[in-house]
């Protein structure tokens, strides 16, 4: 198990929908005689990239907003991909959703291998000890746990997988680093599946290890180790690719709400992004000491009061319809952010309270919880 990850932020204003959600995270093991420091589950929802800033009549996009926008469209698309979502909508060139893709079985490939690696090893060496009941007879909680109830990942599903990659990657504009990101990451699932439907045909659907009593287990076992390894890099590359993106755009596009006087936009946006450096700083801290005795209380507290003096202006500006109206604000989610910024500004205050006494990870999993909220309900203002 690897050390406390932070979530990284990703695209511009719709562009929030998480770290690549399990990558390397897996739940504890109590039988393994060795544990690394614990950590907190990585999610895949980070702050999306705005795909288009509310517009004023009087004011038209530029080319150069307009090439933003497209740019956020793009990378949202390749987080929803990222983020293993199972329906991805993509428009057609008149701005209209074509019909969304559904993916039933394939996305849910990253958390049945880390299952399947979990019950697998122990120490990072395969053992039959959880897959094996008897001779020719296998755990039932190991059939439970690993092969999904609608059964193996269909060609169909795989080559649709595929498609949807080249489909994001052939749109405008060309974004080399990101495309190269995105389709790597969508062919490292589909080597995963192959195995896993290997695993599936050798153990369930075939029953195979009835004939040779689990004899091809540690062949099966490597095949879906190594692509396991591959999907991690790709994640790390997919993720990295995603941060670049949303970094570059991140900047104009608030530098054009300021521009266009969307006051209320602005302290959403740069609220989210104080969400984000809180935690990211006291995971950073956890990391390096694997507690937060040492962590700068009276700095994070400083920090804390700025969510606070966000809270206190979007409270304001809800009694200001016509305001929230001129900048494409819906109120009701407005007031949905409100609430879930109130419950992390609350969230970081006990954590600040509490931290250093024995229970910091537990700190930490509710406050990535309480931020993943006010992510996704940025995610729903800035997706319109």
């Amino acid at each position: 198990m690897s050390k406390l990850t932070t979530t990284k932020k990703l695209l511009l204003a719709s562009l929030v929908a998480g770290l690549l959600a399990g990558c390397d995270g897996k739940d504890n093991d109590s039988s393994k005689a060795v544990q690394p420091p614990p950590k907190v589950v990585e999610s895949v929802t980070e702050p999306k990239v705005v795909e288009s800033v509310p517009s004023v009549t009087s004011t038209a996009p530029t080319s150069e907003e307009e090439l933003t926008a497209q740019q956020a469209a793009k990378g949202n698309l390749w987080l929803d991909v990222f983020n293993n979502n199972s329906l991805i909508n993509i428009k057609n060139p008149n701005g209209k959703v074509s019909a969304p893709v559904l993916l039933t079985n394939i996305t849910k490939v990253p958390d049945l291998v880390e299952k399947y690696i979990e019950i697998s090893e122990n120490n990072g060496k395969f053992t039959l000890k959880k897959i094996r009941a008897k001779e020719n007879t296998l755990d039932n909680f190991f059939t439970i746990s690993v092969f999904s109830p609608l059964g193996k990942i269909s060609n169909k599903e795989i080559e649709g997988f595929r498609a949807i990659a080249q489909k994001i990657k052939s749109m405008k504009p060309d974004m080399p680093e990101l495309d190269k990101a995105g389709v790597e990451y969508v062919e490292s699932i589909i080597s995963m599946s192959n195995a896993l439907n290997q695993l599936m045909d050798y153990y369930k659907t075939s029953e195979e290890f009835k004939l040779d009593d689990f004899k091809k287990s540690p062949e099966l076992h490597k095949i879906i180790t190594e692509a396991y390894e591959k999907y991690q890099a790709a994640s790390e590359s997919a993720k990295l690719a995603h941060s670049n993106l949303y970094e570059q755009l991140h900047a104009k596009e608030l530098a054009t709400l300021k521009a266009r006087g969307f006051d209320t936009m602005v302290v959403i946006y740069e609220s989210v992004d104080d969400v984000s450096a809180i935690f990211d700083g006291l995971v950073n801290d956890y990391n390096e000491n694997q507690n937060l005795k040492k962590s700068d209380k009276a700095a994070y507290e400083a920090k804390s009061k700025l969510i606070d003096d966000a809270l206190t202006a979007l409270k304001k500006a809800q009694q200001e319809p016509a305001t929230l109206a001129k900048e494409g604000l819906s109120e009701n989610k407005l007031a949905s952010y409100i609430e879930a910024l109130n419950a992390y500004s609350i969230a970081i205050k006990v954590t600040l309270r509490d931290m250093g006494k024995n229970q910091d990870e537990d700190l930490l999993d509710d406050l990535q919880n309480k931020q993943l909220t006010v992510i996704e309900r940025y995610n729903s203002i800035v997706q319109g």
